[in-house]
């Protein structure tokens, strides 16, 4: 397997970016989801004359419904996989059967982290010009979370909640932190999954079991919570994305930050070790790709 072979494999996806419909459509979502979600605290800095802070991002995923919404833009994302057309024989017989399988693993690992990046800098950019580059959780930030009927005094209504136990819980810098890197690996997790499950089973299982994981997550918000308990959190690892849903205090109640990481981390790599031996077992038919 040749590392500069399998990056090669991986390149070749974003090249497709130019000319793929799916990205424009899912970016230009996005940017208007967002600008839609923080709209009142936009509304509340201007009229209150006061800056954002860059650290809301934690909490854009207190509202129940944000983290199904953004599960199935990260089905969007990748739903193509295992990206398979009819350039990916021959690339494969250039390149070798691991490392093209490798490109492909390397290619959702390396959007994931570029889509966490870009969804990190649409929340910022979308305060311009009522942003301060400030390194604690700022005024703005601050006064939403501990009297939240402020907005509502001056007529705004807020879309997106100020979670006041993570500001009192974490510095500004450490909440968003942990956030983007949750953010990244339930990314991570999606994209393999879909992946893994298209190329080893078959097309379409991926994208429905990932389908299936965004409705438990709704689930579990609502119906799950009352019949079940915060346990019903333990099945439903899209909702990690939350600050909200992970266990900070060892109550045992829900998954704690280490359960979370070991569980997308490990179940993605099991993944991908089992999509790399597939794959080398399947036929490839010059005509039509994978058998």
């Amino acid at each position: 397997m040749n590392i500069k072979n399998a990056f090669f494999c991986s390149v070749v996806n974003y090249k497709k970016w130019v000319v793929d419909i799916k990205i424009y459509t899912l970016f230009t979502l996005i940017i208007v989801f967002v600008l839609w979600q923080f709209s009142g605290i936009y509304e509340y800095a201007r009229i209150v004359d006061s800056n954002v802070s860059p650290w809301i991002f934690p909490h854009l995923f207190i509202t129940p419904v944000v983290t199904p919404i953004y599960g199935c833009f990260a089905i969007l994302l990748f739903s193509d996989a295992p990206f398979i057309d009819r350039h990916m024989p021959f690339i494969v017989i250039r390149t070798g059967r691991n490392s093209w399988i490798l490109g492909q693993l390397l290619y959702i690992l390396f959007t994931s982290f570029l889509y966490t990046i870009i969804n990190y800098i649409i929340t910022v950019i979308s305060f311009i010009p009522y942003i301060d580059f400030t390194s604690d959780w700022g005024r703005v930030i601050m006064t939403l979370a501990r009297n939240p009927g402020s907005a509502y005094e001056k007529g705004i209504k807020l879309t997106v909640l100020i979670n006041d136990s993570i500001v009192t819980s974490f510095t500004a810098i450490e909440a968003t932190l942990i956030s983007l890197g949750l953010f990244f690996l339930v990314t991570l997790f999606i994209g393999i999954v879909i992946f893994s499950l298209n190329l080893i089973i078959g097309k379409m299982c991926g994208i429905i079991t990932a389908g299936i994981l965004v409705f438990i997550s709704y689930f579990s918000i609502y119906v799950g919570r009352l019949t079940i308990g915060l346990k019903v959190y333990y099945f439903s690892p899209i909702s990690w994305i939350s600050l909200q849903y992970i266990d900070w205090y060892g109550s045992g109640d829900s998954p704690s930050l280490q359960y979370a990481v070991i569980f997308l981390l490990g179940t993605s790599l099991s993944l991908s070790i089992l999509s790399v031996i597939s794959f080398s077992r399947k036929d490839i038919n010059i005509a039509e790709g994978v058998e």
